[in-house]
């Protein structure tokens, strides 16, 4: 009887033992498993648009992109592209949107694993690692921007530059394969700097006082060049042309065949696929011929007519002051308010969301109104996609589809008011003479170009590869004082501005991947959540995983019970 209870009691230890044995190899083959699908990059898309694979077409114009530039090094090794994430992969992957990004780098690395390599740091617990990607001291990095660099050449993007500011469109192909062609050309894009209408660049004074400015540009991967519109043409591989602070007009011959047109010129620049910048303020002077032309863009920097003391008409401008938001005693110098909402919004999301909102800071300022050759569009608050109301203005016409986004606005208790060429107009107890009460004036715009074209295939299709113009009713925004300071945000907001407009080379060719559902913040009905993913994949693969282990389980024990049995 003891030996048949000890007996009885050594398998019952057994038979435990082997159960946890089962169930530590089960566990072990579950780490196991995930390690070795995380190192070879494995996954199944399971998406009914295939956002988590790379297209034929992304495939093909990677692989045509790296071999002419491995055909024109002198080195035997291939080039090497960088594609740093600066978050964990954990973090990465619990976002939707940066989830397909994070896949897509992936994918590319898989496609062409001896030129691409897909790395992911977490900049805020080791934020030298990236220090050779800061553009000087005041300019952050931050945890969901994704960098590309090879050499010394890098770009770096914020998750919005992957999609439609509304996210219903997924351009992470394009944007990585216009990051690649950047970093791997040998010849820069070029910014240009207008002269020969007395702006602060014509000189080395003016340079001066924006030197940030123009070095922050450099960094940015431009080259800067100065450009007479009146004498020269704009070179080639120029993407961006930037006026600060006008004085004089551009030339105009816009309705006649003149050959000696700037705005003609800059007009037909902009047909194609660049970016021009305006800086104006308070003191700049009314210019009929380019602010005209402005208007076609959406833009209209503030002004009033009035008479001078010799009765003769004179345009002056609003300039803004805002007391309760001031650094300075006049209120002249203040902080301006982030639009939250679309493009707008998307440009210094990053800034908002991980930077706290660095404050902004404006001097001089006039407003920006909205033209009234655009109709303004006001977008209700969407509980559901956890997004709130804005107002934007648009103008379409033969395929063109030009829309107005405000970036910043001076806040409810600035107040506009008018000025000459004295000064402030003051009333008769020496106060400035506010000239309306209007309230929340835009300080910063950006006009956004899209057209309808064919990519030769007989498609007609709504491109990403915008043209832009860009107004901000401050040049102080832009000088030294704002930008050579860990102080103001305004080098962050140049940053992320100037790569919203883009400055390269854009693939062409490869189709949009719509989103009918992911908002940023939001999440998906089931029914979309349904409709989104494939549906008979998804119960297939969910269907093998729940029958094979079980089968597996059956054939052993059949197996087991047998052999007993025939002892």
């Amino acid at each position: 009887m003891h030996h048949e209870t000890v007996g009885r009691f050594g398998r019952r230890s057994l038979s435990a033992a082997v159960t946890a044995g089962v169930i530590a190899l089960v566990i072990l083959a579950n780490i196991l498993l995930s390690f070795l699908l995380s190192a070879t990059r494995g996954y199944t898309d399971m998406t009914s648009e295939e956002m988590y694979t790379l297209t034929e077409q992304a495939r093909r114009l990677l692989a045509t992109t790296l071999d002419q530039v491995n055909d024109s090094r002198p080195e035997k090794d291939p080039v090497e592209v960088e594609i740093i994430f600066c978050a964990d992969p954990d973090m990465l992957l619990s976002n939707e949107l940066t989830r397909y990004i994070y896949y897509t780098a992936l994918q590319m690395e898989r496609v062409r694993p001896e030129s691409v390599k897909v790395s992911a740091i977490n900049v805020w617990q080791n934020p030298s690692a990236v220090d050779a990607y800061r553009i000087d001291s005041h300019s952050s990095i931050y945890q969901s921007n994704i960098i590309i660099a090879s050499g010394t050449e890098f770009r770096i993007y914020s998750p919005s530059a992957f999609y439609r500011w509304d996210n219903t469109g997924y351009y992470g192909e394009q944007v990585f394969l216009q990051g690649i062609l950047a970093v791997t050309q040998t010849e820069s894009p070029i910014c240009a700097l207008t002269v020969g209408h007395g702006e602060a660049f014509e000189t080395e004074e003016g340079r001066a006082q924006y030197s940030t400015l123009i070095s922050i540009i450099e960094s940015a991967g431009y080259e800067v060049q100065l450009l007479d519109l009146s004498r020269e043409e704009i070179p080639e591989n120029c993407r961006l042309i930037l006026t600060m602070d006008p004085q004089t007009d551009f030339l105009s011959s816009f309705m006649t065949d003149s050959s000696v047109s700037e705005i003609k010129r800059l007009d037909a620049y902009l047909a194609e696929d660049n970016a021009y910048m305006i800086f104006a303020d308070a003191d700049t002077p009314y210019l009929p011929n380019l602010e005209t032309y402005l208007e076609e863009w959406g833009i209209v920097f503030s002004r009033y007519q009035t008479l001078d003391a010799n009765g003769r008409e004179w345009e002056g401008r609003l300039n803004l002051l805002d007391p309760a938001n001031s650094i300075s005693a006049d209120g002249s110098l203040f902080y301006g308010d982030y639009e939250t909402e679309a493009l707008g919004g998307g440009i210094t999301e990053d800034m908002r969301e991980m930077g706290g909102s660095p404050k902004v800071i404006f001097g001089n300022a006039t407003g920006i109104a909205y033209s009234p050759l655009y109709q303004q569009n006001y977008v209700l608050a969407d509980e559901d996609k956890g997004t709130g109301a804005f107002t934007t203005a648009i103008f379409q016409s033969s395929g063109h589809t030009r829309e107005v986004y405000d970036l910043f606005r001076a806040s409810n208790s600035a107040l506009a008011h008018a000025k000459n060429q004295d000064g402030l107009l003051l009333d008769a107890n020496g106060d400035p003479v506010a000239a309306d009460t209007l309230g929340s004036y835009r300080l910063m715009t950006i006009t956004m170009e899209t057209r309808l074209l064919s990519e030769g295939n007989g498609m007609i299709s709504n491109i990403n590869n915008a043209t832009y113009v860009c107004a901000a009713g401050s040049t102080a925004f832009a000088g030294n004082e704002a930008l050579a300071t860990n102080a103001y945000g305004n080098t962050d907001a140049l940053l992320s501005l100037l790569r919203t407009i883009g400055l390269d080379l854009q693939p062409v060719g490869i189709e949009i991947k719509p989103m009918s559902f992911i908002e940023i913040g939001g999440q998906g009905s089931s029914e979309d959540f349904a409709d989104y993913y494939n549906a008979s994949l998804i119960t297939g693969w969910t269907v093998a995983l729940m029958l094979i282990p079980a089968a597996l389980a059956v054939a052993v024990g059949s197996a087991v019970l047998i052999r007993r049995r025939a002892r």
